[in-house]
């Protein structure tokens, strides 16, 4: 059991504190701790005391808290965190967080963080109330009823389902558990609570600090959509590999998937594989913002481990590197030294620069897919280049598409053997369309594998039509968009007040759930609502303070103080984001209108006319919908009647627009 002790309340009263003691440090020593701290028995000794003293006035007040479940020390499945009391009413959970000191701001974020988990990952706990509460043993401590109410007419927000934090002392538990309201259930049972499954959906930025410290694929990719999707395709990815090794060919392997799907993840699984030590795989990304936030994350990591800072920061880039410092390496310097690496990763293989590009930024006369490919030609004997494609995601000039990279295999003299999901065949969803190759069965080394394809979103919890439910919403189809029901699942709400965006947020953000503001890099008008969208300004930003830093730090998200953009946030996600639409792209009668704003006698709004730069703007704010893994909330600025740039018309339309999409309309 994934207890310490379970038992009703009446079998745990009849428990001396001896005994319920010995059975704690017995499961202690089954959870593989070889030595105890010192203070734990004595914590333990003196919570038992007043635990027991709490309960025996509970049951003379509260009758029926004699069928209750009671459980001790509840491991939450890999995230190495114990709950120290869980009571099961039947109808309601009760998490019993108890400090010996002060109750912490620290601390009721704890208490938070456990609800939050169990409501979304631990299947038993999913659809019932959940009541947090810390204990302090402090005899000064005063019980502190929360002021958030609980948002009572929408049930898919996790604050409808986990009540406020209490803070209570040992002797206020009793009437603190008494309040609770009563309602009919059946009787609890504690077996199948304490052995449900759990099926944890970890950020980015948890799956890489799970992969650092040895955690396989399949111990941190469970999800209640996915099931075991990613494991199956890095297995297919791996054998790929090895075949190629065996067999000395040169390898490109092409996996897509939905927004959110888990290719990053699975490409850092591929990088941090035991198997791949031998033949190191690395993993590189154009995605500036992306390198230097996991990069940040892994020095900060080997420096908790005590490597010297030096050290750490070298390490760390050892791990995932920008691909135009690859680049760098072996064109402008080693000109004909084969990699150090037999096999790269390249994540967002579609966003590779094409021939204009390249050479507009480093004089190079070939696209990036062309480089990388005679990069990795350099081997004689075998190499593989896993290039992981995403739909529409291509949001900036000069970004080849997948085209780009068969154009590139054909040009070629080596002998490419191409794996490919029909996604990058035939051209779907999740390429937006884009396909390898125009006559595909006239390319004899194209090998189909349907394993190479992520259907299922897992990034935004509880929503796997989120990816469908934006492409109809860009598509300017929002009858499809609203069959959809996407709120049923996973709250989306829009305002037309910044403030009550930023409020929204921060009354959602139970524990440790990180929220924070994204916005178009082309919405030049949001100045006006007091967000900078200079790109000098974004270039400039520290955005590794801005994902991992706490709340304390204003540069971090919390603040709500600077946007991502579509930039920032590309590969990345928080659990809440605040959408701020832009003026750059609105809806008309017509369907949408991507613009820019030009500088003329009067500054105004210009239409984007090049199909191409249309597309990257659909892109942009494809990218910034699919962000978010708990909720969504949308502003759009009401705008002002004497300002042109800023004309009321076009943001009320849209507005208007996205609440006929199907989102929910938030209450100044």
């Amino acid at each position: 059991m994934a207890s310490y002790l379970r038992s009703t309340i009446p079998e745990f009263l009849n428990l001396s504190e001896s005994e319920v003691l010995a059975k704690l440090t017995l499961g202690y020593a089954h959870a593989g701790f070889s030595q105890m701290q010192t203070d734990l028995p004595l914590t333990w000794w003196d919570d038992l005391t007043s635990l027991r003293v709490a309960l025996t006035h509970l049951q003379l007040t509260r009758p029926e808290s004699t069928r209750w479940q009671i459980l001790l020390e509840f491991s939450v499945p890999r995230k190495e965190r114990r709950l120290d009391v869980v009571l099961l009413t039947g109808a309601e959970i009760i998490l019993l967080e108890c400090k010996r000191g002060p109750a912490t701001a620290d601390a009721i974020r704890q208490v938070e963080e456990y609800a939050l988990l169990l409501h979304y990952f631990h299947q038993p706990s999913q659809n019932t109330q959940i009541y947090p509460i810390v204990i302090s043993a402090d005899p000064a401590t005063k019980t502190h009823l929360p002021s958030r109410q609980r948002e009572l007419t929408l049930p898919t927000l996790p604050s409808f389902w986990i009540a406020p934090t209490t803070i209570s002392s040992w002797v206020g538990l009793p009437t603190i558990l008494g309040a609770i309201p009563e309602e009919l259930s059946d009787e609890p049972d504690g077996i199948a609570w304490d052995n449900g499954a759990y099926y944890p959906t970890p950020t980015i930025i948890e799956a890489a600090l799970a992969l650092r410290t040895g955690l396989t694929i399949r111990e941190i990719a469970h999800s209640e959509a996915a099931e075991h999707q990613i494991e199956d395709v890095t297995n297919e990815i791996r054998k790929i590999v090895d075949n190629a090794k065996s067999d000395n060919q040169h390898v490109i392997c092409f996996l897509t998937g939905v927004p959110g799907s888990g290719k990053t993840l699975v490409g850092l699984s591929l990088a941090h594989l035991s198997e791949s030590r031998t033949d190191s795989i690395h993993f590189m990304s154009g995605n500036g913002p992306l390198v230097s936030v996991m990069q940040e994350l892994f020095r900060r990591q080997a420096m908790q481990d005590h490597v010297p800072a030096a050290d750490a920061a070298i390490h760390a880039r050892t791990l995932i590197e920008n691909v135009h410092v690859f680049a760098k390496t072996y064109t402008d310097e080693d000109t004909d030294r084969p990699p150090a690496n037999h096999v790269i990763i390249f994540d967002e293989a579609q966003r590779a620069w094409n021939r204009a590009q390249n050479m507009a930024k480093f004089r190079r006369n070939y696209s990036e897919p062309e480089m990388l490919l005679k990069i990795m030609e350099r081997h004689q004997d075998w190499a593989v280049v896993i290039a992981l494609v995403g739909g529409g995601q291509e949001i900036n000039n000069g970004e080849a598409g997948l085209e780009e990279w068969g154009t590139a295999l054909q040009a070629s003299t080596c002998k490419w053997q191409i794996y490919a999901s029909p996604e990058v065949i035939d051209g779907g969803a999740s390429t937006a369309g884009h396909k390898l190759f125009a006559s595909p069965d006239a390319v004899r080394t194209l090998h189909h594998r349907d394993t190479l394809h992520l259907r299922t979103s897992n990034r935004s919890l509880r929503a796997d039509n989120l990816a469908k439910w934006v492409n109809h919403l860009i598509a300017g189809e929002s009858r499809q968009a609203a069959a959809l029901r996407i709120t049923d699942r996973f709250p989306i709400f829009l305002t037309r007040s910044l403030d009550t965006l930023r409020a929204k947020l921060k009354r959602e953000s139970l524990g440790d759930t990180r929220f924070g503001l994204v916005g178009s890099s082309g919405g030049a008008r949001l100045r006006a609502e007091g967000l900078e969208p200079s790109s000098d300004f974004h270039g400039a930003y520290p955005w590794h303070h801005w994902y991992l830093s706490p709340r304390e730090d204003l540069r971090s998200s919390y603040a709500c103080e600077v946007f991502a953009t579509e930039f920032e946030i590309q590969g990345l996600e928080l659990d809440w984001i605040g959408l701020c639409w832009g003026g750059d792209f609105i809806w008309s009668a017509s369907g949408w209108i991507a613009r820019d704003i030009r500088y003329l006698k009067q500054t105004k709004w210009g239409m984007v006319r090049k199909t191409e730069k249309q597309g990257y703007r659909q892109n942009a704010y494809r990218v910034l919908l699919t962000r978010a893994r708990q909720g969504m909330v949308i502003f759009v600025p009401k705008g002002d009647a004497e300002d042109p740039t800023r004309a009321p018309g076009d943001l009320d339309a849209t507005a208007g627009y996205l609440l006929a999409c199907g989102v929910t309309l938030l209450n100044n």
